[in-house]
This record gives structure tokens, sequence and C-alpha cells, in this order.
């Protein structure tokens, strides 16, 4: 046995992240109460006050992200417009809109340009001109990821891949990170979708923790994906690609979706397998909607490619290495399981 855990009558008592050291612990939290961790979330009151248009016009006036407003961000590198798009469903939304996704340079580079040969390859890619939900009743209706659909996050992973290519162009480049944050408890700098792709001239530091520890010990992810079938706690599986909730996430609600077979970049991977791991990758989305999440997209030549999902409303904390998972999480994954059925 490579990871190291236990299980007692076939459930899981704790796991330890091979990756991290962190340890997780099985838990019954459902007579616990987190109304105080919860709660002052004005959006989700259910009759909020009537919306004013202007203050909806001020929101997107304000927004650096919004059509109208490029000139507030660095000089664009590219963009899919709507004729690119066929079937863009925020044509009738944003009528005469120029672009559909845009990638410029984030103002506050994530790597000093002097360690990528004096260039900034920190970039924002904004997922869509639509700053709003269409007909919304409240300022924090906001669009969110899920909500531009699955063909739309097809492009928008093919827009990375466009971007990944230029960046790799620098040769002080050999490792690139897609991060998405959605929502102020995750860390969101702007309310307005979108990702951020991080050049860097080695892997960053959670990506060197993983190829660390495949190197350690090979053959840990093949017996996790093991463990997380027998536990109940697999999604999906579309050909090379499988889906799950982890156990041994960052945060009590935590996905995976991994190519296990495959080690190699995005921008090396076949058509049809990059529609297939944007697919897995929407449908966590989808399921998580507005809420507070984020992702970030690995990728290595040592390594599966994959990506981690975090759920970022649900109550967290690390204590001395330690983490709580609920003791319903498999009876969650299957709920999880019928939503994507019922579709």
């Amino acid at each position: 046995m490579i990871l190291e855990y236990e299980l007692r009558d076939d459930a899981l008592v704790w796991i330890k992240s091979p990756v991290t050291g962190v340890i997780s612990y099985v838990v019954d939290v459902r007579g616990k109460s987190f109304a105080f961790t919860l709660g002052g979330r004005d959006e989700l009151k259910p009759d909020p006050p009537p919306l004013e248009p202007e203050t909806l016009h001020n929101a997107i006036r304000a927004c650096p992200f919004c059509p109208g407003n490029e000139h507030q961000a660095p000089p664009e590198s590219l963009r899919l417009t709507p004729a690119e798009f066929p079937g863009w469903t925020g044509a009738a939304q944003i009528e005469g809109a120029g672009w559909v996704i845009r990638a410029f340079n984030n103002l506050f580079p994530r790597i000093p340009e002097a360690l990528t040969g004096g260039r900034n390859e920190s970039w924002v890619v904004v997922e869509d001109p639509r700053h709003f939900l269409d007909r919304p009743r409240s300022i924090n209706d906001l669009t969110f990821t899920a909500a531009l659909g699955e063909r739309h996050f097809l492009e928008l992973i093919k827009t990375d891949v466009r971007l990944m290519r230029e960046i790799f162009a620098n040769s002080s480049v050999h490792s690139v990170v897609v991060r998405k944050n959605q929502g102020r408890e995750s860390g969101a700098s702007q309310p307005h979708p979108h990702q951020q792709l991080i050049g860097s001239p080695a892997p960053l530091p959670a990506v060197e923790a993983e190829v660390r520890a495949q190197h350690e010990r090979p053959g840990w992810w093949p017996e996790l994906l093991e463990l997380v079938e027998r536990l109940g706690l697999l999604i999906e599986r579309d050909g090379p690609v499988v889906s799950y909730s982890s156990p041994i996430g960052a945060f009590p609600r935590s996905y995976d979706i991994v190519m296990p077979d495959y080690h190699g970049l995005l921008v090396d991977l076949p058509e049809v397998d990059l529609q297939r791991f944007a697919r897995a990758l929407y449908r966590i989305l989808r399921i998580l909607g507005p809420l507070p999440l984020d992702y970030e997209i690995h990728q290595d030549p040592n390594l599966p490619l994959h990506a981690h999902v975090n759920g970022r409303l649900y109550p967290y904390s690390n204590v001395a290495g330690t983490l709580n998972l609920p003791s319903v999480l498999p009876q969650n994954v299957a709920a999880l399981r019928k939503a994507l059925t019922r579709g």
C-alpha cells in the first residue's frame, strides 16, 4: 500500500495526502452550526429590493473587464470574436459585441518579469463580455462560468491553449498554470468572470510538490483512483478522463479531474481528449454553479494532467495539518452523480 489511510467497516477514517502531508479525518458535522460562518450574505436573501437600472450601469462602467472599457486594461494579446463562435448565447444580450473572450497581461505579475526573460507572463483571460446574468434581480446576480454553457467553456479552454503557445514561445518559461477564482470568498479581485494564466521559469510550488510526491511514491495516483471508486467517491469516467471527490483535497469539498495515463501539456493534448477534459471540468463547475470556488489546471511532463476544484462557500479549517471531511461525503457524491445524469 503506497497511500497512508485507515478503513473501518469499509468506511474511510483518515487519509494522509502524499503531496502536502495533511491528514484528513472523516467526522460527522451534521449537528454543527455554521450560522456565523455562512451569515451575512445579502445575495442569498430570497426577496431583494427592486434593482435600479442605474446601479447596473454604474457597476459596468466601473468594471475594467466590460466592453467599452478595454482601454482600462493592458494591450490585448488575443480575442475570440462572435464571428469565430457562431451561436454564442450572449449575442442577444450584448448587441454589437466585438469579442467573446479576450486576453491581456495582468497589471500585477505573479512572477517577476526579471525571471521570465524581461516579459510579463502573467495573463488575464476574460471569459465573456457579460457582467450580469440576464434579468438580474440583485447587484450580486453576476455571470459565472457555469452559466456560460459547456460549448463556451470548451472555447475558453481552447483560448487558453492558444495563449499557452505564445507563453511557451518565451524560452524563459517552462511551466504554465491555469487559475480561476470565483466569488469574494475565493479571493477573486474582480467580479467579472475571468481566469489567470501564469508562466513560470520552473514548476510553481504546488506542482513541484506533486512532482516530488510522484517521484517518491510512484503509483500513488492509481491507488487513489482505486480507493475513491471503492469508497463511492468516483463521479464520472469519460474515456481517459476521470473525475472524483477528493479525500486529500485542500478543502472539505474538493474535486479532481485527472487523465491518469497522459503525462504532458494541454497544448499537446489531442482535440478529442481536450474536449473530454474540458467537459469533465465544466460538469463539476456546473454543479457548484455561482458558489465561490477556485480551480487550477496543473500540467507537467512528470505528472498526469489534472485540475483541482475547490468549493469555497463551505466552512473550512486546517488545524495543525489536519482537515475534517464530512462523513456524508459518499452520499453527497451519489446525489451529485444523479444531478449530472439528469443533465
